[in-house]
């Protein structure tokens, strides 16, 4: 009697082992999670030292099931701001950023979706002269300042092909200490706003 009775309590383990073992499911899928890549150019817009500045950048990275991306970017202000604390006119700040950036879209497969997004790295200013006055004997400032940033956001993205896609995005950028001339980390951070392409295997 012992015996049929633990036959049969394990071939109902077996069942419900069988039966539940197929709808499993994680954040990877089956296990084997779809690895897709782009890159990414984008242009940034947001305001530095009292000016708006306009700053294109490049990115490239890898993403998981369509939804979970990881990439590595770079910006740099090309339009030539001078900072409003600034009296010499010939000279303009120059900024780069260098960061990693975390992104999660929602709803990846409808044509327009919700995306969150982290990014965080390195930053850099300096004074430099104008391209109008390289010929004029003009002392640049010496040195630099680098700072940390972070900067959460939100994105609408497009659906444009498929290997294209397209975003508008909305971001505040928190910036760590900064001490350069008569700048600080407060005429740094603030909101920003971008467009972003998209193009690659997703």
């Amino acid at each position: 009697m012992k015996t049929k009775l633990l036959l049969m309590l394990s071939l109902l383990a077996f069942t419900a082992t069988a039966q539940t073992s197929e709808e499993v499911k994680t954040m990877f899928g089956n296990g084997k999670p779809n690895l897709g890549y782009f890159i990414s150019p984008s242009c940034q817009f947001g305001e530095i030292a009292g000016s708006t500045s306009v700053l294109p950048g490049i990115g490239a990275g890898v993403i998981f099931n369509g939804n979970l991306s990881l990439s590595v970017n770079y910006k740099f202000s090309i339009n030539e701001n001078t900072p409003i604390s600034e009296s010499d006119d010939r000279l303009y700040l120059h900024s780069q950023f260098a960061g990693l950036k975390g992104e999660y879209s929602f709803w990846p497969e409808k044509v327009v979706h919700l995306n969150f997004f982290i990014e965080a790295g390195a930053g850099e200013i300096e004074l430099d002269l104008k391209d109008s006055y390289e010929l004029e004997h003009v002392t640049i400032p010496a040195g630099d300042a680098w700072f940390a940033f972070f900067e959460p956001g939100l994105a609408v993205e497009m659906n444009v092909w498929k290997y294209i896609k397209f975003s508008l995005t909305g971001a505040y950028s928190f910036v760590g200490d900064v001490t350069y001339r008569n700048l600080t980390e407060k005429d740094i951070k603030g909101f920003t706003f971008s467009g972003v392409i998209k193009v690659g295997l997703f």
